[in-house]
């Protein structure tokens, strides 16, 4: 049985957003939720057209040496690639995906244009609660499903070596029967 108190999957009433103009009315909003991640969002003008939920434990203050950030980065990449993918535009005029993070994380750092949003006054909160929700469901999902998957091969590693013992012990009965009534 797995048991979770539901106050993991608890959202902060508030999550602080910061939105970088990229490219012909397009532009990515980052929005950080503490002590869960981020979310990424795609948008033209006010219409949103990709979100993405990340799971991890960056903080704004702390880009450097983080194991997630390339991870990261390569999602703003996807971002900028779909942007940049129906447009006509110079290479030189295209923005790099790792400046792009840098500034989105050193507005949240230095409380620049800064937004806070909650349930009452951003649909985009919504999304992302919703979303995160349903990752922690199926992160857990996951690892339930992997725990299970090892518990039977264990039993099926273990029910082989009890076969394979109880197989020795009575070879090694019967052959030590055999040699000392000398039949074999």
């Amino acid at each position: 049985m797995l048991v979770r108190n539901l106050n993991f999957l608890s959202i902060p009433k508030e999550f602080a957003k910061v939105e970088v103009d990229i490219y012909d009315g397009k532009s990515i909003a980052l929005v950080y939720i503490e002590n869960k991640g981020y979310s990424l969002v795609l948008k033209e003008g006010e219409e949103i057209d990709s979100v993405f939920l990340l799971k991890t434990d960056i903080l704004p203050s702390n880009v450097n040496e983080h194991s997630d950030r390339n991870d990261f980065i390569n999602v703003i990449k996807m971002l900028l690639d779909k942007v940049y993918s129906v447009s006509d535009i110079k290479e030189y005029e295209k923005q790099h995906q790792e400046h792009v993070f840098l500034r989105l994380m050193d507005m949240l750092n230095e409380g620049t244009d800064v937004v806070m949003i909650s349930e009452e006054t951003s649909k985009t909160y919504t999304d992302i609660e919703k979303g995160f929700m349903k990752l922690e469901i199926d992160i857990m999902d996951n690892k339930i499903n992997s725990l299970n998957s090892s518990i039977a091969d264990v039993s099926s590693n273990l029910d082989s070596t009890v076969r394979d013992m109880e197989e020795n012990s009575w070879g090694n009965k019967i052959r030590k029967t055999m040699d000392q009534n000398n039949w074999g």
